[in-house]
């Protein structure tokens, strides 16, 4: 964002003023004779087909100082200099001393009537010697960093589809436009007007997506809804000026509002984030900072290095302390999404473990009672006076049969829910069975018909009882769901089959379906339509299927229910 302003403010700077030293002035002649002040703004628009353009130095004021005159025109249509020059990336380059002529002249002819093409900057030693003949570094470095952090965050936003990472990549890009079109249109000799007005378009544009950004990464809305005002007041502005441009081919706004103050406001912003505790306004308040020191001294030439030179260090500069920020908060917001799905994972443990115990009474519940009439069956036989000892064996008999059964269920509870960490080859079909095995006795219990049909089969090397584990969750929505509507002839139908090597376990019920509003949500973690549900068994499940078995977990209605189909 500050890079935005930064942008804008030394475009402007550059595009219709220009950086001298107070040793020198400039004027501009159309007849060669008659001199007036040199105002850039009043040859936006004027057709000229000849001018002279005078400079006229301060030997005294100079002294023992050196700097360079850096002149962007039409060379072919310059017709006399009364000056030595050289050229350093097509721009004209006079050395400025005690030596020098105290008037320089640039005379020029075009062979067509156009507007005027002359821009010109004074610039120091250092300069000359280390940016100027290698500034070709220093853009291209500039607009790599701001390429690279718009297409990084752009990514970022549709994996994430966080706003405020779309806005910073928007910002980025329009950025880099504004950026790459004033310096591309400096060095043509005669480029339209409207060049200039896409370049100033993307420039308020650059400057909408900051305080747009701004908004989204301070959470303005809800934390600062005084300051989301303000800042919605300043993103009207720029829509008006996006249109102003439109109209009058240039920003209206930026022409009279200080390119500063639109980085100086989320930086103010951010202060008083930073004091109503948020840390992590910490770092965009330092880039805001900096961005706005950069466009002040630059725009009030309170430096010895020129604007544009100070706009391809900062921008990229701000890119970089952005990007640091953003990079803090993917990497907290991983920790965070971490820590849910760990949590996630617990409560699934808990809904499987209280489902298991839930299971576990019920297979339990018909041995049980046949163990009551045993003990019922001795005590009568106890009170009898001849003890038929046959009898009692036979019951005893029954007995451990159920105890046995009973030990057996705890068995197969144990291994179905006991965490494999190494992966085995099984067949889709024992998997399912298994879930069903689990199911069998509570559908039996509510009168649930459950069809089974294997019409093909496949051999995995995965993790067995997890699979099982989704066709149990399965087969436990689909019971409840026959329960809560009570639907008569309830039934729950199976198949295993394999198409094109993948296999499909489809889990179908006559339950009447997912309702349309909440087709798209059932596989959101925490949503549920049950009244005591926890919302995490279908999560967990596409979560079980998509990444540890790059499978697919999918649902849609037929005519009388749902059917889920679990693809690996």
């Amino acid at each position: 964002m500050k890079k935005i302003i930064l942008t804008l403010f030394l475009l402007f700077i550059n595009l219709y003023g220009h950086h001298h030293g107070s040793f020198i002035r400039d004027y501009v002649s159309e007849n060669h004779v008659d001199f007036k002040d040199l105002q850039y703004s009043e040859y936006r628009n004027v057709v000229l087909d000849e001018f002279t353009i005078k400079f006229k130095l301060d030997l005294e004021q100079l002294g023992d100082e050196t700097y360079y005159l850096t002149v962007i025109s039409d060379k072919n249509s310059l017709v006399y200099t009364n000056v030595k020059y050289e050229i350093i990336n097509s721009i004209i380059v006079v050395k400025l001393d005690k030596y020098q002529k105290e008037e320089i002249f640039f005379k020029y002819r075009y062979a067509e009537p156009k507007i005027a093409d002359f821009r010109s900057d004074c610039i120091s030693i250092f300069e000359y010697k280390y940016l100027l003949q290698y500034e070709g570094v220093l853009y291209g470095t500039a607009y790599g960093i701001i390429f690279c952090a718009f297409l990084y965050y752009l990514i970022i936003y549709f994996s994430t589809k966080m706003r405020c990472f779309l806005y910073y990549s928007l910002m980025q890009f329009f950025l880099l436009l504004s950026l790459v079109g004033f310096m591309y249109f400096s060095y043509k000799s005669s480029a339209p007007i409207f060049m200039y007005t896409l370049v100033d378009f993307a420039e308020t544009l650059a400057f909408l997506f900051t305080f747009l950004f701004a908004q989204a990464i301070l959470e303005t809305k809800n934390k600062l809804p005084f300051f989301h005002k303000i800042l919605n007041i300043f993103i009207v502005l720029n829509f008006l000026d996006l249109i102003a441009i439109l109209i009058s081919k240039y920003s209206i706004l930026y022409e009279y509002m200080p390119f500063y103050i639109g980085v100086l406001i989320p930086c103010l912003i951010g202060l008083i984030a930073i004091f109503k505790g948020d840390k992590n306004a910490i770092v965009y308040t330092i880039g805001w900072f900096v961005m706005c020191v950069i466009i002040y001294i630059s725009q009030k030439g309170l430096f010895t290095i020129s604007g544009i030179y100070i706009i391809h260090i900062g921008t990229p500069l701000e890119s970089l302390i952005f990007s640091f920020a953003l990079g803090i908060m993917l990497r907290n917001l991983a920790k965070e999404k971490n820590e849910k799905e760990k949590l996630l994972i617990h409560q699934s443990k808990l809904a499987s473990m209280g489902e298991m115990i839930n299971n576990i009474a019920h297979q339990w519940r018909q041995p049980l009672t046949h163990l009551g009439f045993i003990n019922m069956n001795l005590q009568l036989v106890l009170e009898d006076e001849i003890i038929d000892r046959k009898y009692i064996k036979d019951k005893l008999k029954e007995s451990s049969y159920q105890l046995d059964f009973m030990s057996q269920t705890i068995d197969n509870f144990r291994d179905f829910y006991k965490l494999n960490k190494q992966k085995e080859f099984f067949y889709v079909s024992v998997a399912v069975q298994k879930a069903i095995d689990i199911m069998k006795v509570i559908l039996e219990n509510k009168k649930i018909v459950l069809d089974f049909e294997i019409r093909n089969d496949k051999e995995l090397n995965a993790y067995e009882n997890e699979y099982s584990q989704v066709v149990l969750n399965l087969l436990t929505n689909a019971k409840d769901v026959l329960i809560e509507r009570n639907i008569e002839n309830p039934n729950i139908k199976l198949i295993v089959d394999v198409k094109d090597n993948i296999s499909i376990v489809s889990v179908i019920d006559n339950g009447g379906g997912i309702e349309k509003d909440k087709k798209d949500l059932i596989f959101d973690p925490y949503f549920t339509t049950k009244q005591k549900g926890s919302g995490i068994g279908l999560y967990m499940s596409k979560m079980i299927i998509e990444q540890h078995f790059k499978g697919k977990l999918i649902v849609y209605n037929i005519e009388d229910g749902a059917k889920f189909e679990i693809l690996v």
